[in-house]
């Protein structure tokens, strides 16, 4: 009786033990080990922001931004070769390093819509052809040129060019190519058929573009749809099109008399109204506003101008006398830039042509034209009546949109390059040095440093 109550006993414990891994009565009852649950998600993980390596302020200056804003006691941080913030109480971040313009003036790196030298190459790839240390560099940065257009700009009876943008990067062949080919242009007087080419090519072009569009839904319809081909010869036109490249058109095209270069940069005609015009309409014809290069008489019709959307390059000190028949309506006038800027056009300016070669700002030509004195073309708008802010804009922001690279330099905007400019004084005014210039968020310039103006003190 003892022994078969211990064996009863043993079954039950034996049971009891088993209970945890069978589940208990018939609900609760399992067959085979327990169901593994998913594990829970990760939450996603958050993408860390590359951190800034160096950060520079120009700390307490009068800071022109470029916009034709002004703030006085500013402050300008750089991150890296980046614009970071611009304003008054800035926080800075630790081991920012800082640079002290009390008492001076702060601007925008000078923008040259027609330059050559100062280690720039003549054709491309430019990024092969720069030499980043040839000493005109320095003497271009002096001056207060942070960036330049070199190259072609035209082509006779369509678009064409082959030009870049450079930067006065000195020591760095990696920082001098800003872009390639961000202009196209051609040159006036066209002829008939080469008018209608022009416009049945921007028509297939267009077509182009729309076909592109409709490339998706057709291929996913049928999948031996053929993507469209860009038409022969399109691909200047389509990137105007696209607003990836500028067209500028240059109405002094095969009007230039040779004895009035010589004596002084002036054209045979007292009007130039009627190129001007043909210029408007192929703006028309690509639906978007075109740059007009040295135009004589844009004064006479500023209102047709902005009404394309087009903007001027203009040249302040090439004078052309009026037609003695016609003396109120023909001729250059001094106060062009002031009345295109009162109708809303933007206005770039750049230095007349060297009458012993150079089209620009730079080293070309026997002498060089202007590299000392970018700023003096800017200054006679001034004398025409131009506002000085819109001036020295004229010379910054508003050139570097004609060349297209508005959204890169030009103003002192956060995001766009750190291409800055401390001066001694007035940015436009002819006794001012420059002191510093940063070019990519590096000083590349210290006029203490360097033998050029180093030695003069006012």
């Amino acid at each position: 009786m003892r022994s078969s109550t211990l064996f009863v006993l043993s079954l039950a414990l034996l049971s009891a033990l088993d209970l945890p891994a069978q589940g208990r009565g018939r609900r609760g009852r399992r067959f085979g080990p327990p169901p593994q649950q998913a594990p829970a998600p990760e939450p996603p993980k958050e993408e860390k922001k590359s951190e800034p390596k160096e950060h520079l302020a120009i700390v307490g200056g009068d800071v022109y931004v470029g916009t034709g804003q002004r703030l006085t006691g500013a402050t300008v941080l750089i991150a890296d070769d980046k614009i970071e913030k611009v304003g008054h109480n800035l926080e800075l971040p630790e081991g920012t390093k800082i640079i002290d313009a009390k008492g001076k003036c702060v601007s925008p790196g000078f923008v040259i819509v027609q330059g050559s030298g100062m280690g720039a190459g003549y054709s491309g790839p430019f990024k092969d052809s720069v030499n980043p240390f040839d000493p005109s560099i320095k003497q271009g940065l002096a001056a207060g040129i942070t960036s330049f257009l070199v190259g072609s700009t035209s082509s006779r009876g369509r678009l064409g060019g082959s030009n870049a943008v450079i930067k006065a990067h000195y020591g760095d062949v990696e920082g001098m190519v800003l872009t390639e080919n961000s202009v196209y242009g051609v040159s006036l007087p066209l002829q008939r058929s080469q008018k209608q080419q022009l416009e049945e090519l921007i028509k297939k072009c267009r077509e182009y573009l729309e076909a592109l569009e409709r490339y998706p839904a057709e291929k996913a319809k049928d999948a031996k749809a053929k993507e469209p081909k860009l038409p022969k010869g399109g691909d200047a036109v389509l990137k105007v099109l696209q607003g990836k490249a500028k067209l500028w058109v240059s109405i002094s095209g095969g009007g230039m008399s040779m004895f009035a270069s010589m004596m002084g940069g002036g054209r045979s005609s007292g009007s130039d109204v009627s190129k001007i015009r043909e210029a408007l309409a192929i703006s028309r014809m690509f639906g978007k506003g075109v740059v007009l290069v040295k135009p004589m008489s844009a004064w006479m019709i500023p209102d047709e101008i902005a009404n394309t959307g087009s903007s001027v390059i203009w040249s302040p000190r090439t004078r052309v006398a009026p037609d003695p028949k016609d003396p109120a309506n023909t001729g250059s006038n001094l106060a062009q830039a002031a009345i295109l800027s009162k109708a809303g056009v933007p206005v770039a300016v750049t230095c007349p042509s060297s009458r012993y070669g150079g089209s620009g700002v730079g080293t070309g030509g026997i002498l060089g034209q202007d590299l000392n004195t970018p700023h003096i073309d800017a200054a006679y708008a001034v004398r025409g009546g131009l506002e000085n802010r819109k001036a020295l804009r004229a010379l910054t922001l508003d050139a570097a949109m004609t060349m297209g690279v508005g959204d890169r330099v030009g103003s002192l905007e956060p995001g766009k390059d750190a291409d800055v400019l401390i001066l001694n004084g007035d940015p436009l005014h002819y006794a001012t040095f420059v002191t510093t210039a940063v070019v990519n968020g590096k000083v590349v310039y210290e006029k203490g440093q360097e033998a050029l103006f180093g030695h003069i003190e006012r």
